[in-house]
Order: structure tokens, then sequence, then C-alpha cells
């Protein structure tokens, strides 16, 4: 009961109990007076339980522990919306940020990839936490706070496209607790648009020629297919069609190690299906033939394999690809040169479809991308000196 009050005593013979204080009419046990003597001069103090099963704080005297558990309802509530109970009495027609944050994350889980939504609570999360403790409620979000909130990641060192990405990912909480147009409440940062950089074929053959045969299969898969990280991730033996040679991207849920059920949603919810070149279609028989498991690539738990990108980065540093001008230095960082990361792997597939005479629109649908527009971004420069030829061609 959560207006019962305990004291944890030493029991002769029975070492230490949490005892119930008795309150009220009859004769009280000895060590009562014992316990609130105690109490009150720094020792143990009163105690209750939790909604949660667990146990209070400490109170050195009985009446401030009744106090507290009879409002420990009001305090729950209070402390789920991010407020004290003073101010949540005060402003109970309010929603506040808190509020409005979880709603938005349960909204998405289960909608969204379980990545997706580890993103948005990440990005979400750190928000509340950079919000001035006068900002709690949504309907005092303006352009004022998102500029600040702005003006906080770039100070934190983050690049213009992360900055933007995380303020419309905001954007998208606060369109979805009430606020109208939330996006135009701000001005996001210029972001100077890069051309696509492949990998040139020695790079990529130094690559491959360091990993071990392990490594090569796992990011032959990558190159190959130009699929995600996500879908290579959550790639099931039962998605390979041997007979066509092609890996059917689609959504799935299983159950995790810890008993809670997962899911990998695809991108825009298309399934696909992705051509496989021969010579990997041969590495990834000879691979099932020793696997145990339903995933192509699982990691020690059984569970798909996390960390592709910082196993990858590491291959690029062995094979001495790291490019020495990262801000911090990339020299002697095996996981920090920003030139290595696998959407470029993507990228160089997309590219030599391109240069081999595939069309956009089958491109296209291989990467499941909504527009041609976004494909044609993917698509890396040919090198000058290889079209020399072509330039030097008289006009007239």
């Amino acid at each position: 009961m959560a207006n019962t009050i305990y004291v944890r005593l030493k029991i002769e013979g029975k070492g230490w109990r949490f005892m119930s204080v008795p309150v009220g009419a009859g004769k009280p046990p000895l060590w009562k007076k014992e316990a609130e003597t105690a109490a009150l001069n720094g020792g143990r103090g009163f105690q209750y339980r939790l909604s949660d099963g667990n146990w209070s704080d400490q109170f050195p005297t009985i009446a401030k522990a009744q106090d507290a558990a009879k409002n420990a309802p009001a305090v729950a509530v209070a402390e789920a919306r991010g407020l004290s109970v003073e101010d949540a009495s005060a402003n109970s027609y309010r929603l506040t940020l808190r509020s409005a944050v979880d709603s938005f994350i349960n909204r998405k889980t289960g909608k969204k990839a379980d990545s997706t939504v580890e993103k948005y609570t990440h990005i979400l999360n750190q928000f509340l936490e950079m919000m001035p403790r006068t900002i709690r409620f949504v309907d005092q979000v303006d352009g004022n706070v998102l500029d600040a909130f702005m003006k906080g990641l770039q100070n934190a060192g983050a690049a213009p496209k992360t900055v933007n990405d995380k303020v419309l990912i905001v954007c998208f909480m606060l369109k979805a607790a009430g606020i109208e147009t939330p996006s135009k409440m701000i001005e996001l940062l210029n972001v100077e648009e890069q051309p696509v950089e492949p990998y040139k074929e020695t790079d990529l053959k130094t690559l491959f020629a360091d990993m071990t045969p392990e490594e090569q299969v796992r990011y032959r898969f990558f190159l190959d297919t130009a699929c995600r990280e996500q879908e290579v991730a959550c790639a099931q033996w039962v998605d390979i069609d041997w007979q066509k040679s092609e890996y059917h991207v689609r959504s799935k849920s299983w159950k995790a190690a810890n008993g809670l059920t997962k899911s990998f949603t695809t991108k825009n919810h298309k399934a696909r299906h992705v051509p496989l070149t021969r010579e990997l279609a041969d590495m990834l028989r000879k691979r099932q033939k020793t696997s145990d498991s339903v995933w192509l690539f699982p990691n020690e738990e059984g569970q798909p394999e996390g960390h592709f990108l910082r196993k990858f980065k590491k291959v690029a540093y062995r094979a001495d690809l790291n490019c020495n001008r990262c801000e911090p230095s990339c020299k002697d960082n095996p996981e920090g040169c920003e030139k290595h990361y696998l959407h470029r792997l993507r990228k160089t597939r997309a590219t030599f479809w391109h240069q081999n005479g595939v069309s956009l629109r089958t491109i296209q649908y291989w990467l499941s991308h909504e527009s041609l527009e976004t494909t044609m971004k993917y698509l890396g420069i040919e090198d000058s000196a290889k079209l020399q030829s072509e330039i030097n061609l008289p006009m007239y």
C-alpha cells in the first residue's frame, strides 16, 4: 500500500528487514521509538513503496514520509510531464515538451525502423536537455527557441547538414503536437553540396585486399547490392532467390535475445528485389553451407550485426586509406576518417551501374529512391582524365 511506512532494521538472527511502522492506537513496538530517534540523528530514515515497486527516498520522520506517500501519485504524474507538482497543477491544460516528445516517440515505435526511433529519441532528448529551465511547454517554442537550439548545436561542432536534420526532427515533433508549420519559424543553414566521390578502382582493390574472408563477403554484399546498412543487417537466407540471383529487401519482425520484439521497416515502406552478382552469389552459397543462423550476417548473440560502419572504417585504416585531412586528424584514428562510410559503397555501385549502361529508372528502383533527382545525386562525376579523348574532339 502506498501509505504504509517502512523502516529498515537489523533483526537479531534474521539480518536486515523492512518493517512496517504501526500508526494509530495500540502499544507501539519497542523498536519504533529507537528508529525515530535514529532517523532524526541522521540514521536510516522512513520510506514507502513507489508504484514501480522500488523504495522511496528516506525521510527523517514518520509524518514526513506519510505526507510524501499521500502526494506520490501527483508527483509521479508531474514528473512524467517534466514538472513539479505545483507547476503541473497550475498548468494542467498545457502540453509539456516532455509529454509531446514521449507521445511522438510512442507513435513512431512500430511504424518506423528501430534505428530510426532510436535516432529520433536521441535527438529529441538532446533538444530537451538544451532547453532553458524556463522553456517547458510546447506553446513556448518559437523561432528564438529553435534558433538558440541551432546555435547550441553549431557551438558543439555539429556540421550544417547535421544541424538541419536535427532541427527538422524537432519540427516534426512540434507539428505532431499541434504547432502549425513549425519549420517556417526557422531559417535552415546553407549546406554546400559536394559532388559524389565514388571509390576509385585502385582504392577498392586496396580495401578488399586488406580484408579477412569474413569482411570480404560482408562488404562485397554492401558494394554489389548497393543496399543500406539496415537492409544488409536484416538480410535473411529466406530473402535470397537463388534462381533469379536476387535479394528480396522486405520489412520483418523477430524476437531479440532479451525476448522483446524487434522490427525492420523498408525505406518508404516499399519492398524490392536487388540483383546479386555471380561472384557474390557464389560467396553466399559457400557461406550458407556453414551457417546455422537465419541471418546472413549475425553478431555473436545471433542477432543482426550492428557495427558494420565501425568495422569498415577500421579496414580502411588498416589499408592505409585514411585521408589525414579530417578535423580532428584521422591519421592515427582507426575509426575517425570521414571519407570512409557505407553509403559511399552504395554510391560507388550506383555510379558503376550508370557508367555501364543501366538505365536511370532501373537504378532508381534498385536504390529504392522516390525520385530520379535523388538517384542522380548518387552518381559520381566521371574522371576527366578518362574522358580526355572526348574533351579534345574539335568543335568546328
